[in-house]
């Protein structure tokens, strides 16, 4: 009964060819929108990748550690499978090193919001303590460290050859509940240092839980498809429909989870119009793209597995268990693009200064355009809040913040006027220097060659300002998608080579080989 994967040559090519694809997406990302933007495309693309993926990996041990806490048996033929999801966290740590280095070097914008100082100053005094880039950098280290010591020393426990002892099947439930346990927190953490920090002005108070829904749906879906995979390949000959029944089940369900906190998350916000809370649709919905990308999202996420999943007979039809499956997979990445390209992708700081600048008609129609991208929540307005121009990185202050505890001792209508006074002297300096408005965050060099675009016509404007973001879901995002997609698969299948594929001395085995289903 004992068998082991053998991770052949041909494989490896397969899964090498894929990274080759990623590589080239890479490379076409980092040279598709020029230097103007610090290659945001190209490190969006890395951020959304290493985020989703290594999500996955920690959550496929979550769900192990889940099971043996619970005294579950049907998992025990397919529990390897969940666990080796892990073996792409430790790609994810060279790639979030990465990411850091970049912080600390000014390579990109990622985090432009807290990392460059003069946007640091913008926040509350708390939320610039919590982002002070070394606090911020040990935060993610600790992440990394954990997952990667914390979770290979739980695989172990759980998938000893000596699991029938008592004491050492004892041990594996503690691994499993100190995993619980630093997921829960890490992955909350994590979602919101490396995801929802790239707008500190923003907030979701279950955002760690919408994360985690995601992971789950993702981390389900790949397990599916792998146990199919390796079902194909003559392995895991025991695994029946019964399995892929009760794995399609809980990917049912998590789809169904999601798609209540993402109606908490749109709707309720919406309702509620806060301004920290609605300004992350607001922007997003003034931009085409997102508003298909959101919507693109929810109809895979939710109305697919619900239409096409609910049923018994859907769950052990293997084809249409791995159809679904990868919808969800395309599905949870688009979801998590909508999270992590917007802000990065924005046109820098001052652009729209281009659009109004003109003479005669030509101007009054720059300017009629540019006032129609500004949006006001009611809130914002109701307080006398200056409009914001969607397009703009610069926000106003937060409560809290250096400049916002200067006028903590005003009434309210003199901070109003005062507010409305400092518009009017920006917008006066704007009109000053267009140079300066439009050259935010450049060189010398990058600012003159920015401007030589702006006066070249149609496709100046567009380079100064006619677009309100750089983001998009084209070929190099896909490309790229399939290129980590490949070293996700490499990792797994490297760590599943590396034992049986099932315990044979799990206690709970006879159990799984005798799992069925009622189905009428």
């Amino acid at each position: 009964m004992v068998e082991k994967f053998e991770f052949d040559g041909k494989l490896k090519k397969n899964l090498f060819i894929m990274m080759g694809v990623g590589l080239l997406g890479l490379i076409w990302a980092f040279f598709a929108n020029g230097v103007h933007d610090n290659h945001s495309r190209f490190w969006s693309n890395i951020l959304l990748n290493t985020y989703y993926f290594t999500g996955m990996g920690i959550f496929g041990i979550f769900f192990a550690s889940a099971n043996q806490l619970g005294y579950s048996g049907w998992i025990t033929l397919v529990k390897r499978v969940y666990m080796s999801l892990s073996g792409f966290v430790v790609i994810g740590a060279v790639f979030a090193a990465i990411i850091v280095g970049g912080v600390w070097a000014n390579y990109h914008n990622l985090y432009a919001h807290w990392s460059l100082a003069e946007n640091m100053k913008e926040l509350p005094n708390v939320k610039q303590t919590f982002f002070a880039k070394p606090f911020w950098t040990a935060r993610v280290v600790i992440y990394f460290t954990l997952w990667i010591l914390v979770g290979k020393a739980v695989i172990n426990a759980i998938n000893a050859k000596n699991i029938g002892d008592q004491k050492v099947y004892k041990r594996s439930k503690l691994m499993a509940a100190l995993w619980i346990v630093i997921f829960a927190v890490s992955e909350s953490f994590v979602s919101w240092d490396m995801v929802m920090s790239q707008d500190p002005h923003w907030y979701s108070t279950l955002f760690g839980w919408y994360n985690f829904a995601s992971y789950g749906c993702g981390g389900f879906a790949m397990a599916i498809l792998l146990v199919i995979f390796l079902k194909s390949r003559g392995y895991l000959q025991q695994v029946n429909e019964n399995h892929i029944h009760d794995m399609g089940k809980y990917m049912f369900a998590f789809s169904i989870f999601w798609t209540y906190l993402w109606f908490s998350q749109f709707m309720l916000q919406w309702y509620a119009n806060i301004p920290e809370d609605t300004n992350y649709w607001v922007k997003r919905f003034d931009v085409p793209l997102f508003k298909v990308t959101i919507f693109l999202s929810l109809t895979i996420n939710f109305l697919a597995p619900l239409l096409l999943f609910i049923t018994k007979g859907a769950k052990r039809n293997l084809k249409v268990a791995a159809f679904i499956s990868v919808l969800v997979i395309f599905g949870h990445y688009v979801d998590f693009f909508n999270m992590t390209m917007f802000e990065p992708n924005l046109i820098p700081a001052g652009t729209e200064a281009c659009c109004t600048k003109g003479e005669g008609k030509e101007g009054e129609k720059k300017e009629a355009a540019a006032e129609s991208t500004a949006t006001v929540l009611y809130a914002q307005a109701d307080a006398g809040t200056a409009k914001g121009t969607v397009g703009k990185t610069v926000v106003t202050p937060e409560k809290g913040s250096t400049d916002a505890n200067t006028a903590e001792g005003q009434s309210s209508n003199e901070a109003a006027a005062q507010t409305e006074g400092e518009a009017k002297e920006t917008k006066a300096e704007e009109g000053k220097s267009e140079t300066k408005a439009c050259c935010a965050g450049m060189g010398k060099g990058e600012c003159k060659e920015h401007m030589a675009e702006c006066k070249e016509g149609k496709e100046g404007e567009e380079a100064c300002c006619g677009l309100q973001t750089k983001a998009s879901l084209g070929l190099p995002e896909l490309l790229t998608f399939v290129g980590f997609l490949g070293m996700f698969l490499y990792m797994f299948f490297n760590e599943f080579s590396k034992d049986s594929t099932f315990n044979e001395n799990d206690p709970y085995l006879k159990e799984s080989l005798r799992h069925h289903v009622e189905y009428a």
